[in-house]
């Protein structure tokens, strides 16, 4: 498993929702992806993602995000880490 950590530089809270409704993550879930988190730190959004594996999260990265965020004219990530978990519980 993978978690992916997302920090943009551009991107606030209306901007993020605005992204996320034209995903669609929340009905069309990727394939591979486990959880989604966002926050709102100082202005700007921060994700976090846990996805069955990194591959998993670069082929979404690369083709559905990568042409969505495109479209809406908004710039890539600033910063995108992967690592890769030794556990993760959920209740």
């Amino acid at each position: 498993m993978a978690m992916l950590r997302i920090a943009y530089s551009d991107i606030d809270r209306a901007t993020y929702e605005r992204l996320v409704d034209e995903l669609e993550i929340a009905t069309d879930h990727p394939l591979g992806l486990i959880m989604h988190g966002a926050a709102e730190v100082d202005g700007h959004v921060a994700i976090a993602q846990v996805w069955d594996s990194a591959e998993y999260a670069k082929a979404f990265g690369d083709t559905r995000l990568a042409s969505t965020l495109a479209r809406l004219g908004i710039a890539p990530a600033r910063e995108a880490v992967v690592f890769e978990l030794t556990d993760l519980i959920t209740p």
